[in-house]
């Protein structure tokens, strides 16, 4: 989770959290403990929600790797065959084996 959005969502709860402790004090400006209790609820859904998402990167990450590895594995198989290609018939054939290389 970002440092950022831990701070703002952790933000939220501490002051949901104080003015509950001193809701007497503030129920003639409109703050209701509803309205508190939605707060932390949206804060701790929105962490929620984050900390999925950090799962799903994590799990992008991986997949990517071995995405990575697995061209890898293609384009050394791939100039294994370019070579065998380039090295047993004369540049005017390598196009009909898919080699559009000129050297």
């Amino acid at each position: 989770m970002s440092k950022t959005f831990e701070t703002n969502a952790q933000k939220a709860l501490t002051m949901a959290s104080g003015i509950k402790k001193h809701i007497a004090e503030v129920t003639h400006l409109g703050i209701k403990t509803e309205g508190l209790d939605t707060l932390e609820a949206e804060a701790n859904k929105a962490i929620e929600m984050i900390q999925e998402v950090d799962a799903l990167r994590q799990t992008v990450s991986e997949k990517l790797q071995a995405a990575n590895e697995k061209l890898a594995d293609v384009k050394e198989l791939a100039m294994g065959y370019r070579q065998t290609i380039k090295n047993n018939f004369p540049i005017e054939q390598w196009e009909k084996f898919g080699i559009m290389d000129k050297r």
